[in-house]
């Protein structure tokens, strides 16, 4: 059995080090998060000409901002706030209110 994120840690520093971000990808980042992030890292790695490794310090740079709004709590609040006067429904409730004004006919 594997052990999944516990979200309810205390939001980690922000991460400095490949290392670092790779360990806080594995923690708190989304399922899969880790894997994207080698596989994003090897192909701009082997695109990068020597001595020149802007766009491997983009995707680490890219995933660490993904980690900082995930484990952000004011970024998730924003992210999770009306947009426009919206607000978000699941699903259940708009087939509910579809059912209850005779839409299930």
């Amino acid at each position: 059995m594997t052990t999944q994120p516990d979200h309810q840690d205390a939001a980690p520093a922000r991460p400095v080090t490949l290392h670092e971000l790779r360990t806080a990808l594995s923690r708190y980042g989304l399922p899969g998060d880790r894997e994207a992030f080698e596989r994003d890292l090897a192909a701009a790695l082997d695109a990068s000409p020597i001595g020149d490794f802007a766009a491997v310090a983009e995707v680490a740079a890219t995933y660490r901002h993904r980690l900082t709004l995930r484990t952000d709590e004011q970024a998730m609040a924003s992210l999770a706030s009306p947009i426009g006067g919206q607000r978000w429904a699941p699903a259940a409730d708009v087939f509910a209110r579809v059912r209850a004004a005779g839409g299930d006919r």
